[in-house]
Parts: C-alpha cells; structure tokens; sequence
C-alpha cells in the first residue's frame, strides 16, 4: 500500500504540470486572447469600464483544443475593439471557482459579461454555432444592449438628424468627425469598433436620417459644420482601406478620378463624393443573397393579392430550394425555415396570410432591409436585386449539385419563381422564351442544369450589353478571364469541361458582410462529362 500511496502522490504532483503544459497549447503571449489568472479576472470584471468576451474553458478538454484556434481568429478579427470588449478567458482547472461563479455547465463555455458587472451577474451564455461571423454579431449585439454605456465607448445606436448636426458642430471632440449612413445598423456598428482606436470620432444615423442630411446611399461621409456632405458610397469592409478612405475625403476630394485599386470617383447632381468600388463584382457577398431574397419575399411576391394553386407551388418550391442550397448561417437557415413551415400545410394562400408568414419571420430575426455590397450600382436603379438574383441561382445549383433535390430541381424552381413572381415583365417574357428555347425543363442532369444556366445568364449578358446597363459594370461574357484563364481561349470559344470546373469553384465561397469566407461544404459528385469547345463569347 505504501507504493500505492507514492504512485498516487507522484501522479497528484505531476497534474499541475500536466495542465499547465495543456494550457500552453491553447493560448500563448503571441495570440490576442487575455488569460485571466487565479484571481485577476475579479479586478477586470467587477466594476470595470469594459465589457468581456469571455471564455471558460478547460485545457485538457478535447472539444476546448478545438475551439482555441477559433477563438483566436477571433480575438484578431476584434483586437481593435480591446478598449470596449477584449477577448479574454480563464482556464477552469486553475480557477473553478470562476468558472461555477459564472454558472458554466460543461466546457467550452462562451459569455458576453458587460462593464461594471458584479458577482451575482452570470452574463449572457452564447448558444450560437462556432462561426467567426456568429460570434461577432453576438458580441455586437450584447454591447449595443449595454445599459448607460461608459462615455468613452462609441455611441452604437442612430442619433437623430439634430444630434448629428450638433455633433459635427461640437468644440467638445476637436478629433475629426465621421457620419455613417446605414441601412443596417450591424454595419455601421462594426466601423465603430473597428476603428475605435484610431484618430476618429463617429455618429450613426439611420437611412430615413441620412436622406433628409443629402445622402441618399448608404456609405460614410464627412457631415461639416456649414452642412455639407462628402461622402463615401460603399463601406469596405478593411479597417486599413476605410481608414484610409476616410481620411482621403478629410482632405480635398473634388477632383474626379480612377484610384490605383480600380475604385472610381466621381461627383453627382447632389455634390456628394462617391467612391464606387468595381473590385467587389466578381465576389459572392451572402449580404447580395439575401437583399435580393428580401426584395423577392417582401416586394416580389408580397405584390399578389391572391395566390393560384401553381403561384403557391412555385412559392413552395423556391422557399425550400433557396433555405436547403444556399450557402447560410445557422440563423438566417432559422428564419427561412420559419418561412418554409408557415407555407407548408397552406392549400391556399392570401397576401394577408403571406405577411403573417413574413411578420413571423421578421419578429424572430429574419432580415428586412436590401443592401448590396458587390451587386451596389453606380445608381440605385442599376445591378442591385438582379445581381444578387443571379448570384443565389449559381450558388444554389452549385450547391445541391448532385445532392439532394438537386441541381434540376433548383433549375425547376428557379424557371417557376421567375414565372409566377419576377415582376418585370418584359425580363420575365426573354427568360421563359430562352428557357423554352433551351429546354431547360428538359434536363435531367445536374452538369447539365448547372451549365445551361451559366449559359442563360450570358446570353442575358449579350442582351443586355446592348440595352441600359450601369456604365461602370458593363454587361461581358462571363468568367473573363482574369478569373478563369483555361475557360476560354484567345478567340473567345469556351470550353465547358474548364467553366463547370470553375463554376463548382466559384460559387461555393461566400463571403459574409464583412469580408469573411465561407466555402460551402463538398458533396460527392459524379465525375463530369468531357466538355467541348464551341460556345463563343458574345
């Protein structure tokens, strides 16, 4: 028994060794994320002006090893945020006490604490997936929620066009001043606390605010003391790039000229200075998905007063395509299956009962305003909604390509959304008779069905290159080949083995709103067929 005894006193003395070497391997000097040791998160938490990420975790867990390199993609997406919300954690096997203080049920454990919290607040538990995305709207979120903010965080929520006024007017702040102009306001927020350590002082107003100040788009802008408005029409989503926008238009920027980036910049009837980027087309932004499936649910289909039996089949049939083969968070997956369950038994439908099924969804978190980000126009009339149309329809064919309903199914769906809902009717008449022409709802293959559209979508694109487009996105045969040099040779014959490939490629990276990617998950496919040359550009 007394070797027993010494092996289990020998075993006893190694586990803090043990743990200690484990807790290195999550996290060290070099990452962004701030351990708290023994009691030093007491002095941070209680009573402190800033509010935490905070992660209580344990360093032998498998599942927290996991999650660390996660949680540090995180800290230095948000480092910049570290005097409002810095990311930090506390190993549970140093200091359970902590982690039962703040009620943790089982390892990893992600909690929002707020500043000037005390012992009896346990924070709000986060229960979203592991996106980098997820937890930073959840962090936004919270901190927007924050009761009596402490001063010298930034004001996370619109002013009113008077408050912006005398905000610019202000002695108080002699830091150069920034008006964001929103539609939502998740974006205007993330700009505050990208550069809230930077040399730059900001207000937020909403879209109703922005039209009565002169902006008319959504953007940034410099509002000055005698009220006029310079301002910037896309938002990047580069904390350096905007940074350095924002300052270009502190300075004089009344000159009109093509940026080295390939940005233009030019001057409208109303004097405000936009900056419209063109290196953002070629993207597929989840944010133009969703605008334009906005703009289908809310405006498209909201325009009905009745529903046929085959307008409420086609409406079944998109919602689900869209919810099962687009490329989505687990929340926004959420609404649409909110959406998808409220039309599911229907054998009927009114424009009453469809805003019902929207009201529901909206309440629950479903998005009601369209911004664009790649698909934004040098107008409001121009790109926009179809873009953003076009864009979903090669994601989800990309997406169930070979996989349950199927790249044909989508293809189906697609051909009946624009029949009984896409409102132009002079665009809706060219596709249906291209759809007839091509027999589409003759396909039975899903390589097929994914290349007969790319091939619809060009021959809209030599359509409309000579019609009204945006000048400053011209309407080409699609990829160029900037994008995709083997798809196509010298005298512009597109060899169709190159294009699925690139297809398959392309439209399964999503990027969120804030620049992040998401590749949608492979699925097993069967080996394409040998492609031909013969389809000429144009």
């Amino acid at each position: 028994m007394k070797g027993c005894s010494s092996i289990y006193l020998i075993a006893f003395l190694l586990i803090p060794q043990i743990y200690a070497a484990a807790d290195k391997t999550l996290f060290d000097d070099k990452d962004d994320v701030i351990i708290y040791k023994e009691n030093d998160y007491q002095q941070e938490l209680y009573g402190g002006i800033r509010a935490h990420t905070f992660l209580l975790y344990s360093s032998w867990c498998g599942h927290c090893q996991r999650f660390a390199p996660a949680y540090k993609r995180l800290a230095e997406a948000i480092k910049t945020w570290s005097d409002v919300v810095p990311v930090a954690g506390v190993d549970c096997v140093f200091d359970v006490t902590v982690c039962r203080l703040f009620d943790v049920k089982g390892y990893p454990t992600l909690k929002f604490i707020g500043p000037t919290t005390n012992q009896s607040d346990v924070g709000v538990t986060y229960d979203g997936d592991r996106s980098q995305e997820s937890m930073i709207e959840f962090i936004i979120k919270n901190l927007a929620a924050v009761k009596d903010p402490p001063r010298r965080w930034p004001n996370l929520h619109p002013v009113t066009v008077e408050e912006a006024k005398n905000y610019t007017s202000s002695a108080e702040v002699k830091k150069p001043k920034i008006v964001l102009f929103v539609d939502e306001e998740r974006v205007g927020q993330r700009v505050m606390l990208d550069l809230q350590k930077s040399d730059l002082r900001f207000a937020m107003v909403n879209s109703a605010a922005s039209e009565e100040l002169g902006a008319k788009a959504a953007g940034i802008g410099v509002l000055s003391e005698n009220g006029q408005v310079s301002h910037i029409a896309h938002i990047d989503t580069d904390p350096t790039k905007l940074e350095e926008a924002i300052n270009r238009i502190l300075g004089d920027s009344s000159s009109s000229e093509v940026d080295s980036d390939g940005s233009k910049e030019g001057e409208n009837e109303k004097g405000i200075i936009e900056f419209i980027d063109t290196s953002l087309q070629y993207n597929n932004y989840e944010l133009d998905m969703q605008s334009s499936i906005n703009t289908a649910l809310y405006m498209e289909v909201g325009l009905k007063t009745e529903f046929t039996e085959k307008e409420l089949q086609d409406l079944k049939n998109f919602i689900s395509v869209v919810r099962r083969c687009g490329s989505w968070t687990l929340d926004y997956k959420k609404q649409l299956s909110r959406v998808k369950n409220g039309l599911e038994d229907k054998e009927s439908l009114t424009n009453k009962e469809w805003a019902t099924i929207l009201e529901g969804a909206t309440e629950a978190g479903f998005p009601r305003n369209s911004t664009f980000l790649g698909c934004k126009g040098s107008t409001p009339n121009t790109r926009g909604y179809t873009c953003g149309l076009w864009i979903l329809f090669h994601t989800m064919l990309t997406s169930c390509y070979n996989a349950a309903p199927g790249s044909v199914s989508v293809l189906h769906a697609i051909h009946g959304f624009v029949d009984s809902f896409f409102t132009c009717s002079y665009c809706r008449d060219h596709f249906l008779s291209m759809a007839e022409q091509m027999k589409l709802l003759s396909i039975e293959e899903d390589q097929t069905a994914v290349l007969a559209l790319w091939e619809a979508h060009n021959q809209v694109n030599h359509r409309l290159s000579t019609e009204i487009h945006d000048p400053y996105f011209p309407k080409i045969q699609y990829p160029p080949r900037s994008l995709c040099a083997k798809c196509s040779d010298d005298d512009g014959q597109f060899d169709s083995d190159q294009v699925f490939g690139f297809l398959m490629r392309h439209f399964r990276r999503v990027q969120t709103p804030f620049g992040r990617m998401r590749v949608t998950a492979k699925r097993k496919n069967k080996k394409p067929k040998k492609g031909k040359k013969g389809k000429k550009k144009g």
